[in-house]
């Protein structure tokens, strides 16, 4: 990993303790609401897969309620450094990497953690897009480990939409908001990568669509 200046560790450590303040204070404003289906667990060993633009709330959620350590790939573009140190913060480890960077070593790394009985968190279509598009590499990764992939995601009835690629969410203070979970997949080791990919993709844009509208009929 390159070597980085007094000034850019320190901005990392100031805006990433600011991020992870905000974070709790903020996740602290919402009444959350939960729809888990029949065989998911958040206490037991999972590959878990959400969007980029949906990850800013879903670290603190888990951190309250698993039992299990996280790691989660965290590329090393851009603000992949202040993400992670923010994360930390939460009480949620980082593995560096991406599919374009460190690609191997941090495939092999998050191997190890699986083999350690961690579960891992993966923004699949991460850390440039395209926006809603699940690679395939995750799916190498789960066959290769044996452990289910388990699609979440959340969503708030009053929020703010970062103009990014993304097109992260951040919730309005006093909103409401709601994590999602699809069933888990358990993907064979002689399964086609591309029919995988396609099933977890949108099992990820279906609970994506029910969380966002999950306020419509109330």
């Amino acid at each position: 990993m390159a070597r980085i200046g007094f000034l850019k560790t320190m901005q990392i450590y100031i805006f990433g303790s600011l991020a992870a303040g905000l974070i709790r204070l903020l996740y602290a404003t919402i009444r959350w609401e939960c729809v888990m289906p029949t065989g998911v667990s958040v206490e037991r060993q999972n590959i878990f897969t959400f969007w980029h633009g949906r990850m800013l709330m879903l670290p603190r959620w888990y951190r309250q309620r698993e039992k299990l350590p996280l790691y989660m790939l965290i590329s090393q573009h851009g603000d992949g450094r202040l993400i992670a140190f923010a994360i930390k913060l939460l009480g949620i480890q980082s593995v560096a990497g991406s599919s374009s960077r460190r690609g191997v070593a941090a495939t092999l790394e998050l191997m190890r953690r699986l083999e350690e009985g961690a579960s891992i968190g993966i923004t699949p279509d991460g850390p440039k897009g395209p926006r809603y598009v699940w690679k395939k590499g995750v799916v190498t990764l789960a066959q290769q480990a044996g452990i289910t992939v388990q699609p979440v995601t959340y969503s708030v009835k009053e929020r703010w939409v970062i103009p990014s690629w993304d097109r992260m969410i951040v919730p309005r203070p006093f909103s409401q908001g709601v994590v999602v979970f699809a069933s888990p997949i358990s993907i064979s080791p002689t399964e086609d990568g591309e029919n995988a990919r396609v099933r977890i993709q949108e099992a990820l844009h279906g609970i994506t669509e029910q969380a966002d509208t999950y306020w419509d009929s109330k």
